[in-house]
């Protein structure tokens, strides 16, 4: 972890177990990493006997990484951020706790307050999920977004 990258609550509003990335790893042009890690305990109840890793959290995790690079981003447009959308969803293999992941993510796009990028899930050097996200940034007066920023890709 470089020591120049923020502490991931110094971006994101995410506390408490709802927070599911521990730090940034890298943070390089358009490309984010990040970590998180899982244990038994939080994933009780899925399955029991057999602890899997929700893939819904998996996908949380992503998205909280698409918005440490958004908002780490010079031409972010100011207001409240919301995940749209995700779509070609594919998971590949099972995240059995306790276990660490790496969130890798790239800007597609960014423009009008909204933002594409494609999303990685990494456990134990193997890709286990991969998907494409996509946002919104909500202008802080609540009107219907018309972002000032550039085209990112």
């Amino acid at each position: 972890m470089s020591s120049s990258l923020p502490p991931v609550t110094s971006l994101i509003p995410h506390r408490g177990r709802y927070l599911l990335l521990d730090h940034l790893i890298s943070l390089e042009g358009d490309t984010i990493q990040a970590q998180g890690h899982f244990e038994i305990d939080d994933v009780e109840g899925h399955f029991p006997g057999q602890p899997v890793v929700p893939g819904v959290l998996l996908l949380e995790g992503m998205a909280q990484t698409m918005l440490c690079l958004h908002l780490s981003h010079p031409e972010t447009d100011p207001g409240t951020p919301y995940l749209t959308g995700f779509e070609k969803v594919r998971f590949r293999a099972p995240v059995l706790p306790p276990a660490t992941v790496t969130y890798k993510v790239t800007l597609q796009e960014m423009r009008f307050g909204l933002v594409r990028a494609s999303g990685t899930v990494f456990c134990d050097g193997k890709r286990v999920c991969n998907a494409k996200l996509s946002g919104v940034i909500m202008p802080p007066d609540g009107s219907a977004p018309t972002g000032t920023g550039g085209q990112s890709a």
